[in-house]
Protein backbone atom coordinates (compact mmCIF):
# COMPACT_ATOMS: atom_id res chain seq x y z
CA UNK A 1 0.00 0.00 0.00
CA UNK A 2 1.09 3.49 -0.79
CA UNK A 3 1.47 5.69 2.33
CA UNK A 4 -0.82 8.50 1.70
CA UNK A 5 0.58 12.33 1.79
CA UNK A 6 -0.87 15.43 1.97
CA UNK A 7 0.57 16.99 -1.59
CA UNK A 8 -1.22 13.62 -3.10
CA UNK A 9 -4.22 14.95 -1.80
CA UNK A 10 -4.31 18.55 -2.58
CA UNK A 11 -3.71 17.58 -6.09
CA UNK A 12 -6.47 15.00 -5.94
CA UNK A 13 -8.89 17.79 -4.79
CA UNK A 14 -8.01 20.01 -7.71
CA UNK A 15 -8.40 17.30 -10.15
CA UNK A 16 -11.76 16.47 -8.63
CA UNK A 17 -13.28 20.02 -8.06
CA UNK A 18 -12.71 20.33 -11.84
CA UNK A 19 -13.93 16.86 -13.24
CA UNK A 20 -16.61 16.11 -10.95
CA UNK A 21 -19.91 17.36 -9.81
CA UNK A 22 -22.43 16.57 -7.28
CA UNK A 23 -25.07 13.72 -8.48
CA UNK A 24 -27.84 15.26 -9.45
CA UNK A 25 -31.73 14.84 -8.49
CA UNK A 26 -33.67 12.19 -9.85
CA UNK A 27 -37.24 12.02 -11.29
CA UNK A 28 -37.33 9.03 -10.64
CA UNK A 29 -36.26 8.47 -7.05
CA UNK A 30 -38.89 6.67 -4.62
CA UNK A 31 -40.71 9.70 -2.42
CA UNK A 32 -39.79 9.55 1.21
CA UNK A 33 -41.64 10.23 4.52
CA UNK A 34 -41.19 13.97 4.81
CA UNK A 35 -37.79 14.91 6.14
CA UNK A 36 -36.97 18.56 5.61
CA UNK A 37 -33.54 18.14 5.22
CA UNK A 38 -33.84 15.24 2.97
CA UNK A 39 -31.86 15.19 -0.41
CA UNK A 40 -31.79 13.74 -3.50
CA UNK A 41 -29.07 12.41 -5.72
CA UNK A 42 -28.70 10.40 -9.01
CA UNK A 43 -26.90 8.07 -10.22
CA UNK A 44 -23.42 8.31 -11.08
CA UNK A 45 -24.25 6.87 -14.78
CA UNK A 46 -27.44 5.87 -16.53
CA UNK A 47 -26.86 2.82 -18.36
CA UNK A 48 -27.50 2.48 -21.92
CA UNK A 49 -30.29 0.60 -23.59
CA UNK A 50 -28.30 -2.08 -24.55
CA UNK A 51 -27.14 -2.88 -20.91
CA UNK A 52 -30.81 -3.78 -20.43
CA UNK A 53 -33.07 -2.44 -17.64
CA UNK A 54 -31.43 -0.47 -14.53
CA UNK A 55 -31.46 -1.89 -11.11
CA UNK A 56 -31.56 1.03 -8.89
CA UNK A 57 -29.31 1.05 -5.59
CA UNK A 58 -30.65 3.66 -2.88
CA UNK A 59 -27.71 4.78 -0.51
CA UNK A 60 -28.64 6.91 2.52
CA UNK A 61 -25.94 9.28 4.19
CA UNK A 62 -26.51 11.85 7.15
CA UNK A 63 -24.99 15.55 6.13
CA UNK A 64 -21.16 15.27 7.07
CA UNK A 65 -21.03 12.64 4.37
CA UNK A 66 -22.96 14.42 1.82
CA UNK A 67 -20.79 13.70 -1.60
CA UNK A 68 -22.12 16.76 -2.81
CA UNK A 69 -21.08 19.19 -0.28
CA UNK A 70 -17.97 20.45 -2.14
CA UNK A 71 -15.38 19.21 0.74
CA UNK A 72 -12.27 17.43 -0.21
CA UNK A 73 -13.17 14.06 1.49
CA UNK A 74 -16.62 15.08 -0.51
CA UNK A 75 -15.26 15.11 -3.84
CA UNK A 76 -13.45 11.58 -2.49
CA UNK A 77 -16.37 9.75 -1.59
CA UNK A 78 -18.50 10.74 -4.76
CA UNK A 79 -15.42 9.52 -6.96
CA UNK A 80 -15.71 6.27 -5.31
CA UNK A 81 -19.63 5.86 -5.38
CA UNK A 82 -18.79 6.83 -9.76
CA UNK A 83 -15.95 4.26 -9.38
CA UNK A 84 -18.39 2.16 -8.22
CA UNK A 85 -20.59 2.54 -10.59
CA UNK A 86 -18.61 2.23 -13.88
CA UNK A 87 -17.63 -1.33 -12.44
CA UNK A 88 -21.30 -1.94 -12.30
CA UNK A 89 -22.71 -0.14 -15.38
CA UNK A 90 -25.87 -2.16 -15.25
CA UNK A 91 -26.63 -0.54 -11.57
CA UNK A 92 -28.56 2.86 -11.18
CA UNK A 93 -26.92 4.59 -8.22
CA UNK A 94 -29.05 7.33 -6.09
CA UNK A 95 -27.88 8.80 -2.33
CA UNK A 96 -29.91 10.62 -0.59
CA UNK A 97 -29.01 12.81 2.12
CA UNK A 98 -31.04 12.14 5.49
CA UNK A 99 -30.74 13.84 8.88
CA UNK A 100 -28.82 11.66 12.21
CA UNK A 101 -30.15 13.77 14.85
CA UNK A 102 -33.28 14.70 16.22
CA UNK A 103 -35.95 15.67 15.04
CA UNK A 104 -35.81 13.64 12.03
CA UNK A 105 -32.88 11.33 12.82
CA UNK A 106 -31.39 8.62 10.58
CA UNK A 107 -33.41 5.94 12.61
CA UNK A 108 -36.77 7.35 12.12
CA UNK A 109 -36.49 7.96 8.49
CA UNK A 110 -35.54 4.27 8.64
CA UNK A 111 -38.85 3.48 11.00
CA UNK A 112 -40.92 5.55 9.32
CA UNK A 113 -40.26 4.32 5.83
CA UNK A 114 -40.71 0.39 6.98
CA UNK A 115 -43.69 1.45 8.14
CA UNK A 116 -45.21 3.53 5.33
CA UNK A 117 -43.13 2.04 2.35
CA UNK A 118 -40.76 -0.78 2.68
CA UNK A 119 -39.60 -1.18 -0.81
CA UNK A 120 -38.55 2.95 -0.19
CA UNK A 121 -36.18 1.45 2.42
CA UNK A 122 -32.21 2.14 1.05
CA UNK A 123 -30.11 -0.75 0.28
CA UNK A 124 -27.53 0.42 2.20
CA UNK A 125 -27.04 3.14 4.75
CA UNK A 126 -24.21 4.81 6.97
CA UNK A 127 -25.96 4.85 10.07
CA UNK A 128 -24.29 6.52 13.52
CA UNK A 129 -23.46 3.20 15.66
CA UNK A 130 -24.90 4.57 18.54
CA UNK A 131 -28.27 3.66 16.22
CA UNK A 132 -26.93 0.15 15.61
CA UNK A 133 -28.49 -1.77 18.07
CA UNK A 134 -32.38 -0.32 17.85
CA UNK A 135 -32.24 -0.52 14.36
CA UNK A 136 -31.43 -4.60 14.66
CA UNK A 137 -34.06 -4.42 17.51
CA UNK A 138 -36.55 -2.98 14.86
CA UNK A 139 -35.73 -5.44 12.07
CA UNK A 140 -34.60 -2.02 9.55
CA UNK A 141 -30.68 -3.32 9.00
CA UNK A 142 -29.86 -6.90 8.54
CA UNK A 143 -26.83 -9.02 9.81
CA UNK A 144 -24.10 -8.69 7.64
CA UNK A 145 -22.60 -11.62 8.90
CA UNK A 146 -24.16 -14.19 5.98
CA UNK A 147 -23.09 -11.25 3.15
CA UNK A 148 -19.48 -10.80 3.95
CA UNK A 149 -16.94 -12.44 5.79
CA UNK A 150 -15.09 -9.17 6.03
CA UNK A 151 -15.05 -8.36 9.65
CA UNK A 152 -13.39 -11.52 10.04
CA UNK A 153 -9.82 -9.97 8.91
CA UNK A 154 -7.29 -8.84 11.96
CA UNK A 155 -6.69 -5.96 10.17
CA UNK A 156 -10.36 -4.29 12.27
CA UNK A 157 -9.59 -2.06 15.65
CA UNK A 158 -11.41 -3.52 18.50
CA UNK A 159 -13.71 -0.28 18.89
CA UNK A 160 -14.20 -0.78 15.28
CA UNK A 161 -15.64 -4.40 16.31
CA UNK A 162 -17.69 -2.71 19.25
CA UNK A 163 -19.56 -0.25 16.48
CA UNK A 164 -20.18 -2.90 13.72
CA UNK A 165 -22.16 -5.71 16.88
CA UNK A 166 -25.28 -5.97 18.79
CA UNK A 167 -25.08 -8.62 20.98
CA UNK A 168 -21.99 -10.54 19.42
CA UNK A 169 -23.58 -10.27 16.56
CA UNK A 170 -22.38 -7.86 13.21
CA UNK A 171 -24.70 -5.79 11.42
CA UNK A 172 -22.52 -3.57 9.81
CA UNK A 173 -19.23 -2.56 8.03
CA UNK A 174 -16.93 0.33 10.32
CA UNK A 175 -16.48 3.18 8.09
CA UNK A 176 -15.48 5.97 10.54
CA UNK A 177 -14.69 7.37 14.18
CA UNK A 178 -14.35 10.67 15.95
CA UNK A 179 -12.16 10.04 19.52
CA UNK A 180 -13.22 12.21 22.52
CA UNK A 181 -9.59 14.09 23.28
CA UNK A 182 -8.28 16.94 25.19
CA UNK A 183 -7.85 20.18 22.80
CA UNK A 184 -5.05 22.65 24.27
CA UNK A 185 -2.78 25.29 22.86
CA UNK A 186 0.70 24.65 23.46
CA UNK A 187 1.53 28.27 24.23
CA UNK A 188 -0.91 28.25 27.60
CA UNK A 189 -0.06 24.23 28.83
CA UNK A 190 3.28 24.14 29.93
CA UNK A 191 2.53 20.06 30.24
CA UNK A 192 -0.29 17.97 29.52
CA UNK A 193 -2.25 15.96 32.75
CA UNK A 194 -2.36 12.57 32.20
CA UNK A 195 -4.48 11.73 35.76
CA UNK A 196 -6.80 13.39 37.79
CA UNK A 197 -4.30 13.74 40.00
CA UNK A 198 -2.52 15.88 37.38
CA UNK A 199 -5.69 17.75 36.56
CA UNK A 200 -6.51 18.85 40.07
CA UNK A 201 -2.93 19.60 41.47
CA UNK A 202 -2.47 22.23 37.72
CA UNK A 203 -5.73 23.86 38.89
CA UNK A 204 -6.17 24.78 34.75
CA UNK A 205 -9.69 25.02 33.59
CA UNK A 206 -10.97 22.29 31.73
CA UNK A 207 -14.27 23.13 29.43
CA UNK A 208 -16.86 20.29 28.88
CA UNK A 209 -20.30 20.37 27.93
CA UNK A 210 -21.80 19.87 31.58
CA UNK A 211 -25.73 20.24 30.37
CA UNK A 212 -25.05 18.02 27.63
CA UNK A 213 -28.25 15.12 27.84
CA UNK A 214 -25.83 12.15 26.57
CA UNK A 215 -23.53 13.34 28.87
CA UNK A 216 -20.19 12.12 26.54
CA UNK A 217 -17.46 13.47 28.76
CA UNK A 218 -19.15 12.37 31.75
CA UNK A 219 -19.26 8.54 30.35
CA UNK A 220 -16.01 8.77 28.95
CA UNK A 221 -14.60 9.60 32.98
CA UNK A 222 -16.75 6.80 33.58
CA UNK A 223 -15.46 4.20 30.91
CA UNK A 224 -11.65 5.10 31.71
CA UNK A 225 -11.96 3.08 35.05
CA UNK A 226 -9.61 0.67 35.33
CA UNK A 227 -12.48 -2.05 36.36
CA UNK A 228 -14.01 -0.75 32.44
CA UNK A 229 -17.78 -0.28 33.53
CA UNK A 230 -20.84 -0.64 32.14
CA UNK A 231 -24.50 0.74 33.07
CA UNK A 232 -26.48 0.07 34.84
CA UNK A 233 -23.40 2.03 37.04
CA UNK A 234 -22.63 0.85 40.70
CA UNK A 235 -21.76 3.11 43.66
CA UNK A 236 -17.88 1.68 43.32
CA UNK A 237 -18.40 3.15 40.07
CA UNK A 238 -19.57 6.24 40.39
CA UNK A 239 -18.36 7.10 43.61
CA UNK A 240 -14.59 8.36 42.34
CA UNK A 241 -15.82 10.03 39.15
CA UNK A 242 -18.75 12.34 41.24
CA UNK A 243 -15.51 12.96 43.37
CA UNK A 244 -13.55 13.87 40.88
CA UNK A 245 -15.99 16.39 39.45
CA UNK A 246 -16.52 17.92 43.07
CA UNK A 247 -12.60 18.10 43.53
CA UNK A 248 -12.53 19.86 40.57
CA UNK A 249 -14.94 22.59 41.31
CA UNK A 250 -13.22 22.76 44.08
CA UNK A 251 -9.70 23.45 42.67
CA UNK A 252 -11.19 25.85 39.69
CA UNK A 253 -10.65 23.10 37.04
CA UNK A 254 -14.72 22.91 36.76
CA UNK A 255 -16.19 26.26 36.65
CA UNK A 256 -19.71 26.78 37.75
CA UNK A 257 -20.54 28.12 34.32
CA UNK A 258 -19.75 25.09 32.44
CA UNK A 259 -23.35 24.55 33.49
CA UNK A 260 -24.47 26.50 30.76
CA UNK A 261 -22.78 24.19 27.86
CA UNK A 262 -25.04 22.06 26.57
CA UNK A 263 -23.95 21.14 22.90
CA UNK A 264 -19.86 20.79 21.79
CA UNK A 265 -19.97 23.74 19.68
CA UNK A 266 -20.58 26.43 23.20
CA UNK A 267 -17.50 24.40 24.44
CA UNK A 268 -15.76 24.93 21.30
CA UNK A 269 -16.75 28.92 21.81
CA UNK A 270 -15.45 29.23 25.33
CA UNK A 271 -12.05 27.68 24.17
CA UNK A 272 -11.54 29.53 21.39
CA UNK A 273 -12.11 32.83 23.40
CA UNK A 274 -9.62 31.76 25.63
CA UNK A 275 -11.99 31.59 28.58
CA UNK A 276 -10.73 28.11 29.59
CA UNK A 277 -7.33 26.31 28.49
CA UNK A 278 -8.34 22.81 27.64
CA UNK A 279 -11.44 21.38 26.26
CA UNK A 280 -12.36 17.47 25.98
CA UNK A 281 -13.77 17.91 22.09
CA UNK A 282 -13.63 15.56 19.32
CA UNK A 283 -10.48 14.86 17.43
CA UNK A 284 -12.23 16.02 14.00
CA UNK A 285 -11.77 19.20 15.55
CA UNK A 286 -8.37 18.82 16.58
CA UNK A 287 -7.59 17.58 13.22
CA UNK A 288 -9.49 20.56 11.05
CA UNK A 289 -6.62 22.61 9.24
CA UNK A 290 -8.10 25.81 10.15
CA UNK A 291 -7.00 25.28 13.62
CA UNK A 292 -2.98 25.07 13.60
CA UNK A 293 -2.39 26.45 16.86
CA UNK A 294 -4.43 23.16 18.47
CA UNK A 295 -2.96 20.61 19.70
CA UNK A 296 -4.50 17.14 20.95
CA UNK A 297 -3.85 14.49 23.67
CA UNK A 298 -5.69 11.40 25.42
CA UNK A 299 -8.17 13.01 28.28
CA UNK A 300 -6.87 12.53 31.43
CA UNK A 301 -7.68 9.40 33.29
CA UNK A 302 -8.12 8.16 37.20
CA UNK A 303 -4.70 6.15 36.52
CA UNK A 304 -3.06 8.06 33.46
CA UNK A 305 -4.29 4.89 31.07
CA UNK A 306 -5.01 6.47 27.29
CA UNK A 307 -8.66 5.16 27.18
CA UNK A 308 -10.58 6.95 24.59
CA UNK A 309 -14.57 6.78 24.08
CA UNK A 310 -15.53 7.08 19.83
CA UNK A 311 -18.51 7.45 18.39
CA UNK A 312 -18.81 6.33 14.62
CA UNK A 313 -20.42 5.25 11.72
CA UNK A 314 -20.88 1.83 9.64
CA UNK A 315 -22.23 0.97 6.31
CA UNK A 316 -25.58 -1.08 7.53
CA UNK A 317 -27.26 -2.82 4.74
CA UNK A 318 -31.09 -2.34 5.15
CA UNK A 319 -32.52 -3.70 1.62
CA UNK A 320 -35.79 -5.84 1.75
CA UNK A 321 -35.04 -6.65 -2.01
CA UNK A 322 -33.53 -9.96 -2.09
CA UNK A 323 -31.46 -9.23 -5.85
CA UNK A 324 -29.93 -6.12 -3.84
CA UNK A 325 -28.38 -7.76 -1.23
CA UNK A 326 -25.20 -8.61 -3.54
CA UNK A 327 -24.62 -5.15 -4.85
CA UNK A 328 -24.85 -3.28 -1.58
CA UNK A 329 -23.26 -5.20 0.29
CA UNK A 330 -20.33 -5.11 -2.32
CA UNK A 331 -20.48 -1.74 -2.26
CA UNK A 332 -20.18 -1.57 1.62
CA UNK A 333 -17.37 -3.63 1.32
CA UNK A 334 -15.42 -1.32 -1.79
CA UNK A 335 -16.52 1.67 0.93
CA UNK A 336 -14.26 0.20 3.66
CA UNK A 337 -11.12 -1.09 1.71
CA UNK A 338 -7.91 -0.36 3.93
CA UNK A 339 -6.28 1.92 0.84
CA UNK A 340 -9.55 4.40 0.49
CA UNK A 341 -10.50 4.36 4.07
CA UNK A 342 -6.70 5.73 4.36
CA UNK A 343 -7.38 8.86 2.08
CA UNK A 344 -10.82 9.57 2.54
CA UNK A 345 -10.56 9.16 7.13
CA UNK A 346 -7.42 11.62 6.62
CA UNK A 347 -9.18 14.20 4.63
CA UNK A 348 -12.25 14.45 6.63
CA UNK A 349 -10.11 14.61 9.68
CA UNK A 350 -11.54 11.34 11.29
CA UNK A 351 -10.05 8.15 12.47
CA UNK A 352 -10.05 4.69 10.32
CA UNK A 353 -11.25 1.62 12.10
CA UNK A 354 -8.51 -0.31 10.20
CA UNK A 355 -4.64 -0.22 11.22
CA UNK A 356 -3.45 -0.33 7.31
CA UNK A 357 -5.61 2.94 7.13
CA UNK A 358 -3.99 4.28 9.63
CA UNK A 359 -0.30 3.36 9.01
CA UNK A 360 -0.83 5.02 6.10
CA UNK A 361 -1.34 7.94 7.00
CA UNK A 362 1.43 10.52 6.55
CA UNK A 363 3.60 10.72 9.98
CA UNK A 364 2.59 13.72 11.42
CA UNK A 365 1.11 15.10 14.81
CA UNK A 366 -2.31 13.98 13.92
CA UNK A 367 -1.00 10.08 12.96
CA UNK A 368 0.62 10.52 16.46
CA UNK A 369 -2.25 11.66 18.31
CA UNK A 370 -4.50 8.87 16.61
CA UNK A 371 -2.13 6.31 16.97
CA UNK A 372 -1.68 6.85 20.49
CA UNK A 373 -5.41 6.63 21.14
CA UNK A 374 -7.08 3.90 18.80
CA UNK A 375 -5.46 0.70 20.78
CA UNK A 376 -7.35 1.02 23.86
CA UNK A 377 -10.42 3.03 22.39
CA UNK A 378 -13.95 1.96 23.41
CA UNK A 379 -16.92 2.90 21.51
CA UNK A 380 -19.91 5.10 23.19
CA UNK A 381 -22.92 3.40 24.58
CA UNK A 382 -26.00 2.58 22.51
CA UNK A 383 -28.26 5.44 21.94
CA UNK A 384 -30.76 3.79 24.39
CA UNK A 385 -28.07 3.82 27.21
CA UNK A 386 -27.26 7.47 26.56
CA UNK A 387 -31.30 8.41 27.11
CA UNK A 388 -31.58 6.39 30.14
CA UNK A 389 -28.39 7.52 31.91
CA UNK A 390 -27.22 10.64 30.69
CA UNK A 391 -29.78 13.46 31.33
CA UNK A 392 -28.98 11.68 35.17
CA UNK A 393 -25.52 12.16 34.85
CA UNK A 394 -25.55 15.60 33.73
CA UNK A 395 -27.78 16.91 36.22
CA UNK A 396 -25.61 15.35 38.97
CA UNK A 397 -23.00 16.73 38.03
CA UNK A 398 -24.66 20.38 37.51
CA UNK A 399 -26.12 19.99 40.84
CA UNK A 400 -21.94 19.48 42.21
CA UNK A 401 -20.94 21.92 40.11
CA UNK A 402 -23.39 24.70 41.71
CA UNK A 403 -22.49 23.31 44.89
CA UNK A 404 -26.28 22.23 45.70
CA UNK A 405 -25.67 18.94 46.67
CA UNK A 406 -22.36 16.74 48.00
CA UNK A 407 -20.77 13.96 46.74
CA UNK A 408 -22.53 11.10 48.57
CA UNK A 409 -26.24 13.15 47.99
CA UNK A 410 -25.50 13.18 44.20
CA UNK A 411 -24.52 9.47 44.03
CA UNK A 412 -27.33 8.09 46.51
CA UNK A 413 -29.53 10.20 44.16
CA UNK A 414 -28.10 8.60 41.01
CA UNK A 415 -28.76 4.95 42.33
CA UNK A 416 -32.33 5.71 43.30
CA UNK A 417 -32.52 6.76 39.70
CA UNK A 418 -30.83 4.10 38.22
CA UNK A 419 -32.90 1.28 40.21
CA UNK A 420 -36.22 2.86 38.37
CA UNK A 421 -37.37 0.36 36.03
Amino acid sequence: MHRFLLPSLLALALLLAACASPLPASPNATPLPSDPLDTEATPASQPTSSQGAAVSLTVWVPPRFDPGSGSLAAHMLQARLEEFNSQHPQLRLEVRVKSESSPGRMLEALLAAKAAAPLALPDLVLLPHSQLAEAATSEVVLPVGPLTNSLDSSDWYDFGRQMAEVDGQAYGLPFAADALVLAYRPTALEQVPDTWSDLLNDRLALGFSAADPQANFILSQLLSLPDEPTPPFSRSTLSPVLEFFANGREAGVFPFWLTQYETNEQGWSAFTEGRVPMLATWTSRVFDSRNVDVQGAPLPTADGRDVTVMRGWVWAISTVQVNNLGPATELAEFLTQAEFMAQWTAAAGLLPPRQSSLAAWSPDARQTLASQIVGDAVALPQESVAVRWGAALSQAVIALLKQEVTPEDALQGLLEEFAQP
